[in-house]
């Protein structure tokens, strides 16, 4: 197992942005605990990834599919907008069960990688352990997180406003006559989830719903249409006239689970879909969308890593970018009873 900075800095006592600054020739740092840091170098034979200050063409992409199914165009818009500014990202697309993201991270760095964009992985659950995330920062890797961190963060970070994409969905159902409007979101585990429930309690607030009833209307599941069938069962039986749905594979369930019970999209409920794929674009009926700025979004990740590279400093800083609302066959006027 390659030697680490963390390694060193245990040896020595001292923290791992310290080793990092005198790794890297930085000012900053007393002159004994230069010495003692590069002793401790030399005698565990902590080897820097060189290839990562001297080539800056290579980064690693590390991909967690969430299962909501627009995540892999948001992954092919990060790297192509790499490959438009002349880099060459290498993906590392991780599943649900496979490793952490520290192992493809590491074995990428190693491998020359310039910096590293994290999407979707453990840094947005709260319930993950985010060790190797502050890592980054402790050893001035160069990186940007995708959607958001689940905790106390000094990394640079990307991510798309789940309120104002919530608030534009419920304003639009709310016009077509919709006074009972439910919400299918992931679990409350990850970030992208809470910020989602909050917009949607926020825009129902709005409309004079009361904090409780608006809380009834939520349903927190796995991404699988099983789940999602069961979960707009519950919200129909409530009441609700139109659903908003956290990816394809819960909107394919309440399409089931209303052809269920002899009922049509839109005529009888309709479903806003929170991503846009390929799937959402060609189902029938054609889902209504809140779509994210995947290129723009892209172009500010690549933006961001290429300036960490440089060395400019991006701490604590997030950038915001507001969906848009794409209206399609699936939401319509609210059925009269």
């Amino acid at each position: 197992m390659p030697i680490r900075l963390s390694d060193v800095a245990d040896r020595t006592g001292v923290s791992t942005a310290t080793v990092s600054r005198v790794v890297n020739g930085r000012p900053g740092v007393a002159e004994a605990t230069r010495a003692l840091v590069l002793g401790a170098v030399e005698t565990l034979g902590y080897k820097p990834p060189a290839s990562r200050a001297t080539q800056g063409e290579m980064v690693g992409v590390v991909a967690q599919d969430s299962g909501s199914g627009a995540d892999s165009s948001l992954v092919d818009s990060v790297l192509t907008a790499f490959h438009r500014r002349g880099w060459l990202p290498v993906l590392f697309s991780r599943t649900h069960g496979a490793p952490k993201a520290e192992p493809a991270s590491r074995k990428l760095l190693s491998h020359g990688a310039a910096g590293l964009v994290l999407i979707g992985g453990d840094h947005t659950d709260v319930t993950a352990e985010h060790d190797f995330y502050r890592s980054l920062r402790d050893e001035d890797v160069p990186h940007v997180l995708v959607g958001g961190a689940a905790f106390p963060s000094r990394s640079a970070c990307v991510s798309q406003d789940e309120a104002w994409g919530m608030g534009k969905a419920v304003r639009h159902l709310t016009e077509l006559g919709h006074a009972r409007i439910g919400m299918m979101s992931g679990a409350l585990r990850y970030v992208t989830s809470r910020r989602r429930r909050d917009g949607f309690l926020a825009a129902l607030r709005e409309t004079g719903v009361p904090a409780a009833e608006a809380c009834a209307r939520i349903e927190h599941v796995h991404y699988s249409q099983s789940a999602g069938f069961r979960a707009a069962e519950t919200l129909m039986e409530r009441g609700c006239t139109a659903l908003i749905c956290d990816g394809d594979s819960l909107a394919l369930g309440a399409l089931r689970a209303a052809r269920s019970r002899s009922l049509t999209v839109p005529d009888d409920l309709s479903l806003v879909v929170v991503g846009d794929s390929t799937t959402a674009r060609h189902m029938v009926p054609s889902l209504t969308v809140v779509s994210p700025l995947q290129e723009k979004m892209a172009e500010a990740v690549a933006d961001a890593l290429m300036l960490a590279v440089s060395g400019t400093p991006l701490t604590s800083l997030e950038l915001f970018f507001a969906p848009d609302l794409i209206t399609r066959e699936s939401t319509g006027k609210a059925p009269s009873f």
